[in-house]
């Protein structure tokens, strides 16, 4: 198998608001640490609408040795 993965969700944007309104940077690695130990994963893909977000989270991931799948959304 080459690798176990899930999506990490770092809120989409609809009519210019953005979803999870709470989200900061210990969170999301407490969330990732949670990704790769609990659940066994060894790939995570981050999507959303904010690229900001999405690289925070990417990099966290990547730090925590998961393999990293971009997934950024359209905005509406």
């Amino acid at each position: 198998m080459r690798a176990k993965g899930i999506s990490y969700d770092t809120g989409f944007v609809y009519n210019g608001v953005i979803g999870h309104t709470r989200f900061d940077s210990e969170t999301v690695r407490r969330e990732l640490r949670v990704i790769r130990d609990d659940l066994h994963c060894t790939a995570v893909r981050v999507m959303g609408g904010d690229p900001e977000r999405i690289e925070l989270a990417a990099a966290h991931a990547a730090d925590l040795g998961l393999e990293v799948w971009f997934s950024p959304t359209r905005s509406n």
